[in-house]
């Protein structure tokens, strides 16, 4: 029986078809299920991979739930359906395979830069705090898998995949390969977490996109999007203590302020009855309410949890992660990996990691982040981690709910000081698009000598001295420095080590100085983007922004590559580089970012006045005039434009052309609120409360996504026909029409000329005299063609947000809302008036003996 006859066999009932997948629904209508065929025959068929995914964004957003699956008769796959669809008791050890993809996936790949940048467009760079890259998750059989993005949002997780064609079109990878992904695709839509799939062809019509996340991920206002500041416990570490001897340092350990410990004891010695005594004694003074032990077999949770009630029987044990009447959890890596995250971070008092060893890090790595209870516990037996940092690495780790900035003046991260090291090179002319500056203009101004020379000397000046009293050093000092591309990376470092300051270049094709740089054989790496995330070097000192920004979340990424505590590090160091940029426009700097207007060099950004220690002294020494705080005059985009709209934003809130709104500005019949010049351009912007006003004004219907389809019917109802081209190319996007709405814009072309020629050929006259479509040549010159339905009835269509075109993928395509929103006979009921109006308008125009009843024949 096949995987479709058994979905029948189910109560499952076969609602639509694409390509050569079948669509099932349960009788409720929120279970959806997509049954692939043919994928891996003789007759395979033929889509692109946007198509692909775009019907399954559609449909991932109309059901509650809804799985994939390729047609089988294996007994395994009906296993794996049971499991999905019904609540399985089957249970998997956890499997960790390959590298930590947060830490050796460090660049992002060209579809995740695209979804970035037009996600930061869409909702603002504040959002983008809400976007988790690399999410670690455990599949239905306990393997470790990663997720793109996930989208952290008060009602829930939603996972983003940003795909290549190549890699991932079930046409063109393995049959293992491509169930693989579905496992992981269904295994997060079984916990809830819908799933989302683009490439960079699916992202290219920009204006199609942006209404797309719209529509599946909501209003921001639903984000997560406050950043958090990380930190390290406080971590007692002891090696081969026996059971007495282990309790009492744990004592020991706490009576000094620690809650975390790690314990390696030699098998057989008896680690067990350790955390079980400490737990004991914890739990008599009211510290251990609730506990979790996590383990990594499913043989070794029967034996703890038997071992707990062979010690206290009135203890309630249980392995049910959300039972909040348990005393103790026992449960594995797999199983806790794939629940934590809907539990608070104070949700377990006491948490005991046993057998750490043969939890990899970046299996609990998350889970231990997310948790910060009162003891944090583990041990293991095994010789091959006995290293603290590997143990360290693993358990000390957790997210603080608070800002960075809350966390330095706290004193839980180190403090920032700041250097503003201003070039005086003019950068008026590098353009500005709205979000950030155009790279190849910065190319151009950036790489300078005069300014690489300037970042070199204060390297040199400030942190390659020595205190001549105390013998303290900042020569030893690390840093990165920031650079616009490759070849400013290399050029800078080729400076440094010109003047002995040891220096390399990074970027995707060059890592070779990451693992210099963190044995401290090298003291400054010069990078791009590389280092922006995904990449953890708490050594580093010294940062330096080399390359200007307007991204307040690229700048806090690389500030970042410094805020971490290290032994021995007193203080992180940015250097900000200010250059002129004219009087209204300034990249994010140090000062910018936290509000700051007064400015005292290598002071704590916080803390300006507090008196000199340590490295502070000896940069005190090199200055030949008093430090003094000096008032500094900030523009901050975010706190001028943050709040406003721009040209298209406002004319997306009130469904018109970005086109009509710039010629209300140009005729002063709308004036913005603010205009920010920019070379030769000016940026308007406009109050989010004017939008209501505006609309009043021009005298526009109250329009958004609910009225779409509404506005749609209310259009074609003004049968505005100057010509019969809106007539014929509404019934040719909907004679080709796919299932997500889209059309090849070379198959409508070539069925809107054979129509014009068949009339042309049987009339003598294709429209009104004089129209250029009465020519044959003319309607035989595919590029005059193309240009004027893009001109005359798509643009019709577009100006008010009904259609969009991408002209890299040859496609026209229905507004998503609008697509989704018709109703059940309502493109039979558009076509029926697009044929009526049709007959009269030819009727009147072409032909007064009639045009007879089956002129719309072929479209």
């Amino acid at each position: 029986m096949t995987l479709s006859d058994y979905l029948r066999s189910l109560g499952f009932q076969q609602i639509d078809s694409q390509f050569t997948s079948y669509l099932f629904s349960d009788n409720t209508q929120k279970v959806g299920i997509i049954i692939d065929t043919q994928l891996y025959g003789t007759n395979k068929p033929s889509y692109r991979y946007h198509e692909y995914t775009s019907w399954q964004n559609m449909l991932m957003h109309k059901f509650e739930r809804l799985y994939r699956f390729i047609d089988s008769e294996a007994h395994e796959d009906r296993l794996l359906i049971d499991a999905i669809l019904n609540d399985s008791t089957d249970e998997y050890d956890f499997r960790q395979f390959g590298a930590d993809r947060q830490i050796s996936e460090t660049d992002p790949t060209r579809p995740e830069y695209n979804f970035e940048s037009l996600f930061e467009q869409v909702y603002g760079s504040k959002y983008l705090h809400a976007l988790e890259r690399e999410y670690q998750y455990v599949d239905l059989l306990g393997k470790s898998r990663y997720v793109d993005y996930v989208l952290k949002t008060i009602e829930g997780e939603i996972a983003i995949e940003l795909n290549g064609e190549s890699f991932h079109h079930p046409l063109h990878i393995r049959q293992s390969r491509y169930q693989s992904q579905l496992l992981k695709q269904n295994s997060l839509m079984k916990d809830g977490i819908k799933v989302y799939r683009w490439s960079n062809a699916g992202m290219a019509d920009e204006k199609k996109f942006a209404d797309q996340i719209r529509l599946y991920f909501g209003e921001e206002e639903k984000f997560c999007s406050k950043p958090t500041a990380s930190q390290f416990r406080n971590i007692s570490f002891s090696l081969f203590k026996h059971q007495q001897d282990a309790l009492l340092d744990i004592e020991n350990g706490r009576t000094q302020g620690k809650n975390t410990f790690l314990l390696v004891l030699p098998t057989g010695t008896g680690k067990t009855e350790v955390f079980i005594a400490d737990h004991s004694n914890q739990k008599k003074l009211g510290n251990a309410d609730r506990a979790l032990v996590i383990v990594p077999f499913k043989d070794l949770r029967e034996q703890t949890k038997a071992r707990f009630i062979e010690r206290n029987p009135n203890l309630i044990v249980s392995s049910n992660i959300l039972d909040s009447s348990a005393d103790v959890i026992v449960q594995t890596t797999q199983a806790i990996q794939r629940q934590f995250a809907s539990l608070s971070t104070d949700h377990f008092d006491y948490i005991v990691v046993d057998e750490a060893h043969h939890a990899p890090a970046q299996g609990l790595k998350r889970v231990l982040e997310h948790f910060n209870p009162k003891t944090l516990f583990g041990c293991t037996a095994t010789d091959k981690r006995l290293d603290q940092k590997d143990l360290a690495e693993i358990f000390g780790r957790y997210q603080l709910n608070m800002t960075l900035e809350e966390a330095i003046k706290q004193k839980l991260l180190p403090p920032i000081r700041a250097f503003r090291l201003e070039s005086n090179i003019d950068f008026s002319q590098v353009r500005f698009n709205g979000k950030e500056f155009v790279k190849s203009d910065l190319n151009k101004r950036v790489i300078l000598p005069s300014r690489d020379q300037l970042i070199v000397d204060v390297l040199s000046k400030y942190f390659t001295q020595q205190d001549a009293v105390t013998g303290q050093s900042l020569a030893t000092l690390q840093g990165v420095i920031f650079c616009v591309d490759v070849k400013h990376a290399n050029r800078l470092a080729a400076l440094l080590n010109k003047h002995k300051i040891s220096a390399e270049g990074v970027s995707a094709n060059s890592r070779e100085g990451l693992k210099k740089y963190k044995e401290g054989n090298v003291r400054f790496l010069c990078a791009c983007d590389l280092l922006n995330e995904g990449w953890d070097a708490p050594n580093t000192s010294i940062v330096v922004m080399a390359r200007p920004t307007m991204s307040k979340v690229l700048y806090m990424q690389q500030l970042g590559r410094g805020t971490r505590n290290h032994p021995g590090k007193e203080a992180l160091y940015a250097i900000d580089v200010v250059d002129s940029y004219g009087p209204a426009l300034q990249p994010w700097s140090l000062h910018s970012i936290f509000n700051l207007d007064g400015y005292k060099p290598f002071a704590d950004i916080f803390n300006p006045n507090e008196a000199f220690v340590g490295e502070e002294v000896i940069l005190d020494h090199l200055y030949e005039h008093e430090r003094k705080l000096h008032p500094i005059k900030l523009f901050n985009f975010e706190d001028e434009f943050g709040d406003y709209i721009n040209d298209e934003q406002l004319a997306r809130e009130l469904f018109v052309s970005t086109g009509t709104v710039k010629a209300w500005v140009k005729n002063q019949s709308l004036l913005p609120d603010k205009q920010l010049p920019f070379g030769s351009h000016t940026l308007n912007y406009y109050e989010q409360s004017r939008v209501d006003e505006i609309r009043e004004e021009k005298n526009l219907k109250y329009r958004n996504e609910d009225t779409r389809r509404d506005d749609f019917f209310e259009f074609l109802e003004q049968r505005d026909y100057s010509f019969s081209f809106k007539i014929i190319f509404l019934l040719l996007m909907l004679k080709h029409a796919d299932k997500t709405g889209e059309v090849t814009l070379s198959l409508l072309r070539a069925d809107y000329q054979s129509f014009y020629k068949k009339l042309l050929t049987k009339y003598g006259q294709a429209e009104k005299t004089n129209s250029p479509l009465n020519n044959e040549e003319y309607l035989d010159d595919v590029p005059a063609i193309t240009k004027s339905i893009l001109q005359n009835p798509f643009e019709k269509f577009e100006r008010k947000n009904f259609m969009y075109h991408s002209k890299e993928l040859d496609k026209l395509a229905f507004d998503p809302v609008l697509w989704e929103n018709l109703e059940n006979g309502d493109i039979e009921l558009i076509r029926k008036q697009m044929r009526s109006d049709g007959e009269a308008y030819f009727n009147k125009h072409v032909e007064a003996g009639g045009i007879g009843d089956n002129w719309y024949e072929g479209i």
